[in-house]
C-alpha cells in the first residue's frame, strides 16, 4: 500500500509507496499471452492488476481530487460538455483531470505507473516509456457515453504509432456504468476520419456502433490495455454508483521526445503548482 504525505493544513502533498516492486509483481503474472493477444486484437485484459489495500490509497487521491480538495482545475475539463447537463455530483458530465501526477509527488512512482510499464516493456520493448496520465470519472447517473474514437486521432501523426493506455478502473467498471468497449483487430486498420462530436467541442468521434465492438467488464483491480488505434467506448452511467478510472499512456522514448520538440505534452504545460 502506500502511506500520504500531508501538510500543514492537512493537504496530500505526496504518496510513498510500500508494495512490492513492479518487478516483483511482473514474475508472478503469466505474461505467455500478452504479446500475441495485443497483437491480433488491439487490447488486453490484465487481472491482479493491483490488490484492494493498493486501490484504497488511489481512490483517496482520486476523491480528493474530485471534490476538489487537491485543486485540479488547471487540467480539469468535461469530456461530455456536448451533452446536456446532468444532475449529478459533479459539475462535469464526464469528468477528465490531466496530469493527475502533476499534483501529488510520488505517484508516478506508485503500482499503476510502474507495473504498466513493466507490461508496456514485456509487449513492445525496453524503449516503452511513460507519456502522460488522466482521470476520467462518470458520477452516478451521469447517462453521457464517451463516444467512439481511436485516441490516436487526437495526437500529432508522428513516425511511430506504437502506444498503449492503461485503464484501470477503482470500481468494478460494468456495462450499465460504462466500462470499456474495443474492436478487435481496429489497431491493424488504417485510421477512421474523426470529427468534433458538436461543433465547437473538443471531443471527437467516427462512424462505429456497438455491433462491431465487444465490451469488457472487470472488477476493481484489473485493467484493460489498448493501442492507440483501436476503436473503444463507454456508455453512460445509469448506476448509482460512480465509475472512476485511472489512465495511464506508454509509448517509445523516441517518440515521447518528438512529441515534446514539437511542442506537444498533452495538455501538461508549465505551471507553478
Amino acid at each position: 500500500m502506500g502511506d500520504l504525505v500531508v501538510n500543514k493544513v492537512g493537504k496530500i502533498v505526496a504518496v510513498e509507496w510500500n508494495c512490492e516492486t513492479a518487478m516483483d509483481w511482473l514474475k508472478k503474472q503469466n505474461i505467455s499471452y500478452w504479446k500475441k493477444e495485443f497483437e491480433e486484437y488491439g487490447f488486453l485484459v490484465v487481472n491482479g492488476f493491483l490488490d484492494s489495500s493498493i486501490i484504497q490509497v488511489y481512490r483517496e487521491i482520486y476523491q480528493k481530487m474530485l471534490d476538489g480538495e487537491i485543486d485540479t482545475k488547471s487540467h480539469r475539463n468535461d469530456l461530455g460538455a456536448h451533452d446536456n447537463p446532468h444532475q449529478n455530483e459533479m459539475p462535469e458530465n464526464i469528468c477528465q483531470i490531466m496530469w493527475p501526477s502533476v499534483y501529488v509527488n510520488g505517484l508516478c512512482d506508485g503500482p499503476i505507473h510502474q507495473r504498466a510499464k513493466c507490461v508496456a516493456q514485456t509487449i513492445y520493448g525496453d524503449d516503452m516509456e511513460f507519456d502522460f496520465d488522466m482521470l476520467i470519472a462518470k458520477a452516478p447517473q451521469a447517462n453521457t457515453a464517451m463516444p467512439w474514437h481511436s485516441d490516436e486521432a487526437y495526437w500529432p501523426k508522428m513516425p511511430d504509432k506504437q502506444a498503449m493506455s492503461f485503464w484501470t478502473p477503482m470500481d468494478d467498471a460494468t456495462v450499465d456504468n460504462g466500462c470499456m468497449w474495443f474492436v478487435p483487430g481496429s489497431h491493424r486498420q488504417p485510421l477512421r476520419l474523426h470529427h468534433p462530436v458538436k461543433e465547437g467541442h473538443h471531443t471527437i468521434t467516427c462512424v462505429c456502433t456497438e455491433k462491431e465492438g465487444v465490451p469488457q467488464p472487470i472488477p476493481v483491480g484489473s485493467c484493460t490495455i489498448h493501442h492507440g488505434r483501436t476503436l473503444h467506448y463507454t456508455r453512460g452511467n445509469t448506476t448509482d454508483k460512480p465509475r472512476r478510472a485511472y489512465i495511464v499512456n506508454f509509448r517509445p522514448h523516441t517518440m515521447i521526445e518528438w512529441e515534446r520538440q514539437n511542442n506537444f505534452d498533452h495538455g501538461k504545460q508549465v505551471t507553478s503548482l
